[in-house]
This record gives structure tokens, C-alpha cells and sequence, in this order.
């Protein structure tokens, strides 16, 4: 088993603050950006360092995996989760998603959708930070759990889990589905994501072309990816959401 305290470096009664400070110290030294021509071996160890904090630097996940005796998130049979699970689980957290990405970006350093899925799930197309647009066509906050893709939690026991903890706490079913969702791009010059603007989207509904326009915050990050609620693909009656991903140049 796993002791993630050990993996920090700090006692197991540590206050919140010093998990935090341990693992940006950690993290700062062995991400693969400052080990040019090691970054593999880095990135083994970049890895178990996120594994530590994404459950002790969670209050709730640290509380249940101090009293599983540390063993619900390093490889028991309780609850079975697996490493995927566990960084799925945490960047699906918008709060966790965005202090991160901005503790990492203020540093220089890569914290991207295609880092992420390059550096924690082998190169899976894994969605992360998003804005949810509803069928108003007003920006809203991204639920959580509607971030993911329900094929990325795979169909195993921890897959099994996850899903059943995400309709629980958020009253979102995520059953593996016929994959309906659909992927384009818009790009934007450096101008234009930092004051934000419209931008038209082509769709095909019902057989028929049409133009969704497509409201961009100010100050959008290259790789976001923005969700257009039920424009995806159609079949037998459903559909699937259609995922904008900007990118600036």
C-alpha cells in the first residue's frame, strides 16, 4: 500500500497548508518541464506526487483514507480505485482543476488538457475544465461530473464505483452510452481570447446545416474546451454534446 504521507514528506497530523506547500515544492522539482532529457523518470515520480496530494490535499478523501487505514485509495479492496480514478475523480473538481492549472501556469509550466492526458492517462482523450452552455445559450459553470466523458471511467469495479458516486452526489448518470459527442475547434489569436468575442459554429441538425454562435469568455486558455449541450451527434433520438476546443496562436 501506498503511504502518501511518506510520498510528501510530511507527517500524517500535518495541517492542510503544509500538504499544499509540499506538494507545489515537489511538484515544481520533478515536473517534466524542469527535467529536460529525464522527463520520463520525472513524470513516474511527478505522478505518485499527484496521486498523494489529490487525495490528501482533499479533506473528505484524506478523512476516508485515514480510516481505511490507507488503504481505500492505495490499492484495497475497498472501493478498488485505481490511479486513472483517483486524478479523474480530482480534475473533474473545478476549484481543484483551476488552482492548479494557475499555480502551474504562473510558473511556466504545462498543465494543459493535452499534459494531462499525455502525462496521467496515456494519451486518452479525457476532458477537463469546461464551460457549460445550456440550451439558452448563456455561459454557466460546467457541472463536475458532466466534464467527463462517461467512457472515461472505463467498465471496470473502479469505473463502477466512480460513476456511482458522481449520480449520487451530483444526480448525474454516467452509464457507458454509444459515444454521441463530437469534437471541433476554433482558433483564436492571442487579441481575441484575452478580450473575448463571438464566434460562429457550423452543426448539422436533423439532416440540416445550421450556425450556433458561440460566446468565447475574455481571457480564455488555450486547450479549454467549451460544451455545447446536446449538439453532438444524433441517433435513435438522442444526442450527444458537441465539445468547442479553442486554441490560441
Amino acid at each position: 500500500m501506498k503511504d502518501y504521507y511518506k510520498i510528501l514528506g510530511v507527517p500524517d497530523n500535518a495541517p492542510q497548508d503544509d500538504i499544499k506547500n509540499a506538494f507545489r515544492k515537489l511538484a515544481f522539482q520533478y515536473h517534466p518541464d524542469k527535467n529536460p532529457g529525464n522527463e520520463k523518470e520525472a513524470g513516474i515520480k511527478f505522478k505518485e506526487i499527484s496521486e498523494a496530494y489529490a487525495v490528501l490535499g482533499d479533506s473528505v478523501k484524506r478523512k476516508q483514507y485515514d480510516l481505511s487505514g490507507k488503504g481505500m485509495y492505495a490499492g484495497a479492496d475497498f472501493g478498488n480505485f485505481s490511479q486513472q480514478d483517483i486524478f479523474r475523480d480530482s480534475f473533474a473538481n473545478q476549484a481543484v482543476y483551476t488552482d492548479m492549472a494557475s499555480m502551474f501556469r504562473q510558473a511556466g509550466l504545462r498543465f494543459d488538457d493535452d499534459f494531462l492526458n499525455s502525462t496521467f492517462f496515456n494519451g486518452q482523450n479525457v476532458v477537463f475544465h469546461t464551460f457549460n452552455y445550456g440550451g439558452g445559450g448563456s455561459p454557466q459553470n460546467a457541472n463536475p461530473a458532466s466534464a467527463i466523458p462517461a467512457t472515461a471511467f472505463g467498465t471496470g469495479i473502479g469505473g463502477k464505483a466512480t460513476r456511482f458516486v458522481i449520480k449520487k452526489l451530483f444526480g448525474v448518470d454516467l452509464s457507458p452510452a454509444k459515444n454521441l459527442d463530437a469534437v471541433t475547434e476554433i482558433r483564436l489569436k492571442a487579441k481575441e481570447a484575452a478580450r473575448g468575442l463571438e464566434k460562429e459554429v457550423n452543426v448539422k441538425r436533423d439532416g440540416v446545416k445550421k450556425k450556433l454562435i458561440v460566446k468565447i469568455p475574455a481571457g480564455i486558455q488555450s486547450g479549454t474546451r467549451i460544451r455545447l449541450k446536446g449538439m453532438g451527434k444524433q441517433e435513435d433520438g438522442r444526442s450527444g454534446d458537441l465539445y468547442v476546443r479553442v486554441r490560441v496562436f
